[in-house]
């Protein structure tokens, strides 16, 4: 059989201090990085297949490095895909919840409308109905609840009222119980953690810094115009510092949103983290910054200069020892809230939505993305928006860029509602791929 080099190969050469040289494949139609010799490097990269032995030939044709000439690489992915995609256990039953539109943060890029509206008993009543009707559907074995917001601890008392009712409606219907949630971490407390995790089941808090004090305030202040750095970044050590702390159980990670007014502070906060022994306590990652609910927000040169500062990034987290992530995997088409058949979320008016990002804006209602509230008929809970066709159109080659670019297997296209917009999120290895490869090969030297 003839064969050819995968379109989805990223060969990578690089010179190490000693003066000899590293030769590395790194295959994107299984997420594999592979080192090899200069001889073979240079084999492949000029297409002399036949000069290979056949030991190196058939590793690289397992890896996918090479594939069969005749062989439609796209459409081959994109049966994988709808493999892994009929294989998903559909055992998990995912609600959001949005128990308030409030906020103390006022953050410059916010795409929310935010009030001083809460869930109120009539709305908590309806929704708890609505969840079990789900539970009824489906042979589930997980129920879990992301809290999100507005900011989620600002409703606490209505949390709690629905974190029992939610508890012990899974107990009755026989399934796990457990949840997460996103906060902007200005009321976590070391007793508060403890709460979130032994109470309300939370295996995961997310909370977000900015870089560090001088450029997050810039950005994320209180409503009072006030900046919130000292009193998130305290809480954070409060808290890994507690008995009550588990990483294993409930880690807290850090997002850290980028864009260019920021990206100069992402180095900042990652030597703070190492003055105050964080790196094997909490996750970190850093985001672009993207426009929400057609804001404006976010940018072409932030995503890049993104792409290019994390190689430096990732090399401190590694020469640090942080639990980094540094290449990406094989991906299908990304399951979220609008791509699951079953998920829903709920804001603090009771109205339904399929991504997190459609609530408290006028932009996605005109839109046609809010699909009901809670307190109409719970006999249809499964209306879904334009987001549901999101991977059929991606398996079928309809979606651009994505249907081009060398690194759909790798992200499978990520944010449907951005694709839908026709804005796509691509994710910042886009921008230093090839840095990734080489810093992968180290890290894994280093063991």
């Amino acid at each position: 059989m003839n064969y050819k080099k995968s379109k989805y190969v990223f060969p990578v050469v690089r010179d190490l201090p000693n003066g000899a040289k590293v030769c590395l494949l790194f295959s994107g139609r299984i997420g594999k990085n592979i080192f090899v010799s200069h001889d073979t490097f240079h084999k492949v990269v000029n297409d002399q297949f036949e000069y290979l032995s056949p030991t190196v030939r058939e590793t690289l044709i397992l890896n996918k490095v090479l594939v069969p000439a005749s062989e439609d690489e796209l459409q081959e992915i994109n049966k994988e895909n709808e493999m892994a995609m009929s294989n998903d256990k559909k055992d998990r039953l995912y609600i959001s919840i949005q128990p308030t539109a409030s906020c103390q943060l006022a953050c410059d890029y916010c795409g929310q409308r935010h009030s001083k509206k809460f869930l109120d008993d009539q709305h908590i009543e309806a929704i708890i109905k609505r969840v079990e009707n789900k539970l009824n559907q489906a042979k589930f074995k997980t129920l879990e609840i992301g809290w999100f917001g507005g900011e989620p601890l600002c409703a606490l008392k209505n949390m709690g009222i629905l974190n029992s009712r939610l508890k012990a409606l899974a107990k009755a219907h026989e399934v796990q119980y457990l949840g997460h949630i996103t906060t902007n971490g200005y009321a976590l407390s070391p007793t508060l953690y403890k709460e979130l995790k032994d109470t309300f089941n939370i295996r995961r808090i997310e909370i977000t810094l900015d870089g560090s004090k001088e450029y997050h305030d810039k950005r994320r202040f209180t409503c009072k115009g006030k900046g919130s750095f000292d009193m998130i970044f305290n809480n954070l050590v409060n808290i890994v510092s507690s008995e009550y702390y588990d990483f294993s159980q409930c880690p807290i990670s850090v997002r850290c949103n980028v864009d260019e007014r920021n990206v100069e502070g992402v180095f900042p906060l990652l030597k703070l983290f190492v003055e105050k022994k964080l790196q094997r306590k909490i996750l970190f990652y850093t985001t672009a910054v993207v426009s929400w609910s057609n804001n404006g927000a976010g940018s072409e040169e932030g995503r890049m200069l993104l792409g290019e500062y994390s190689t430096n990034h990732i090399a401190y987290m590694i020469e640090n020892d942080f639990i980094v992530g540094i290449l990406p995997h094989r991906a299908a088409p990304y399951k979220c809230l609008g791509t699951d058949e079953y998920a829903e979320m709920y804001d603090a008016d009771g109205n339904i939505f399929d991504c997190s990002e459609t609530s408290y804006s006028d932009y996605y209602n005109e839109k046609g993305f809010t699909l009901g509230n809670v307190l109409e008929s719970t006999s249809n809970t499964n209306i879904r928006s334009c987001l549901k066709d999101v991977p059929k159109r991606l398996l079928n080659n309809e979606i651009s860029p994505c249907n081009e670019c060398k690194f759909y297997p790798l992200c499978g296209g990520l944010c449907p509602l951005a694709l839908v917009d026709g804005t796509p999120r691509c994710p910042s290895f886009v921008y230093n791929m090839e840095d990734r490869i080489f810093l992968d090969f180290i890290a894994k030297k280093r063991g």
